[in-house]
């Protein structure tokens, strides 16, 4: 199986570079492109994992295919995807202070037009501290929630992609 990692390793660059180009598209549509990136990962990552897996058992194993193989080359194409995003996203907005901005303003708003939903469901102490939070969000807290985001939607979708498409003798 080794001598295919980089079939997957091509993979997962592709999914992170379809994953960036989304990030940094939506930022002309919305001043906060996180949300689009997450719903874009959620609906794109069993499209590449899936590719993967199903090249992997038809095209190069002789139409077999065991959950660990399918749980490995899933691992390697949302394992790629997740840390090359997490670098681009990382070093963009460290380069773009502008663009971070605008995705901080943007939670910042949220967070106070919840405000009052905040406060009789969780408490104002509750809400104070989210505040708090909020203020020292940084650039890595964004990268590191996509990455996190991919690592879920990928485990997720290659376990049930890999029960799918499980064949064995």
């Amino acid at each position: 199986m080794k001598q295919y990692f980089p079939y997957f390793y091509k993979i997962g660059f592709l999914a992170a570079g379809f994953s960036l180009l989304t990030f940094y598209l939506s930022t002309f549509f919305t001043p906060d492109p996180t949300l689009i990136s997450k719903v874009f990962s959620f609906a794109v990552t069993p499209v590449f994992v899936g590719a993967g897996i199903y090249f992997y058992r038809f095209k190069l194993n002789q139409n077999l295919l065991s959950f660990a193989e399918g749980m490995t080359v899933g691992f390697l194409i949302y394992i790629i995807n997740a840390l090359i995003s997490f670098l681009g996203i990382f070093i963009g907005l460290t380069l773009s202070k502008g663009l971070f901005e605008n995705i901080r303003g943007n939670m910042m708003q949220i967070l106070f037009d919840k405000k009052e939903e905040i406060i009789s469901n969780l408490g104002e102490a509750s809400y104070n501290n989210t505040y708090e939070e909020m203020l020292k969000l940084s650039v890595f807290d964004i990268a590191i929630t996509d990455f996190i985001f991919k690592i879920a939607f990928g485990l997720f979708f290659t376990i049930i992609i890999s029960i799918i498409l499980r064949k064995t003798n």
